[in-house]
């Protein structure tokens, strides 16, 4: 048979549960401030992409932004366990959308331009709703 807990050690427990929800709301809002960061310039230098002449350069220059902020992500499995539990389903998601985009095999310099632009515009959507998600978190 169970036994009640006493008072100090119900207390005990809700301050430990108080902290990691306070800790947790701290990670949120850093990963966020970092993240929005990068969303706007990706999503600027996207825009510019629409209207330059000099697309494989900036091309390749978004792509190596969103390659920075996959690492980010990816070391928060090892430090920040309760923003992956958040994202856990969300990134799932984001790499079935990609493996349909990494398959498609281009023949002509369009369709990897095109290919390109998939890929930016599903990365983009994904950083969107990754900071929807943290700011509801929070």
């Amino acid at each position: 048979k169970l036994e009640p807990l006493s008072l100090n050690k119900q207390n005990e427990f809700l301050l430990k549960a108080y902290y990691k929800v306070c800790k947790s709301i701290e990670h949120c809002r850093d990963f966020n401030d970092n993240f929005i960061k990068v969303y706007n310039k990706t999503k600027n230098s996207f825009i510019n992409l629409q209207n330059s002449q000099k697309n494989e350069i900036l091309i390749k220059e978004i792509i190596k932004d969103i390659d920075k902020i996959k690492t980010k992500i990816d070391k928060l499995y090892n430090n920040q366990k309760d923003l992956i539990q958040i994202l856990g389903p969300l990134l799932t998601q984001f790499e079935l959308n990609l493996a349909r985009i990494y398959v498609l095999n281009p023949k002509t310099k369009e369709d990897v331009f095109n290919k390109n632009i998939l890929w930016i515009k599903e990365h983009l959507e994904f950083m969107e709703l990754v900071y929807g998600h943290i700011k509801a978190q929070e």
